[in-house]
């Protein structure tokens, strides 16, 4: 049976909002007078919602029976289907407005930031965590 797992909440919605700003920037800067802005702002939620799945791969591979310390490929490959997922999004969202879009590799950039906020979290967590403690708080467990 697989491992329990819990769902990573507040550091997701931590890392998803930093990174809807970065996607935020970016649109501005390849979108400039294009009404970046009204583009723009549904980068944030959209980013949270990408890192957010990222983050709790393991929960949901929890639910169908597979143990992430013996499927870690799993889990890296579901991470980087996410990821895949995220960028097409980002493009086509700047596709339908037309004329200018994102540029490649700003498209790619959050593709790999969304990939690696799992990992970026367990590196960087336990510091940012001492400064700020509410970001601890996980469901389950």
């Amino acid at each position: 049976m697989a491992e329990a797992q819990t769902i990573v909440l507040i550091p997701a919605l931590f890392l998803g909002a930093i990174i809807g700003l970065v996607e935020l920037f970016f649109v501005h800067q390849d979108e400039r007078g294009m009404g970046w802005l009204g583009h723009g702002i549904h980068a944030i939620p959209a980013t949270i919602f990408f890192t957010f799945i990222s983050m709790n791969v393991g929960f949901a591979l929890g639910f169908l029976g597979q143990s992430v310390a013996v499927n870690w490929y799993v889990e890296l490959g579901v991470r980087l289907l996410v990821a895949i997922i995220a960028m097409l999004k980002v493009s086509a969202a700047a596709a339908i407005v037309g004329r200018v879009g994102e540029k490649f590799i700003h498209v790619l950039i959050i593709g790999a930031l969304i990939f690696a906020a799992p990992y970026a979290w367990d590196f960087l967590g336990a510091s940012l965590v001492q400064a700020m403690p509410f970001l601890e708080f996980q469901i389950g467990g």
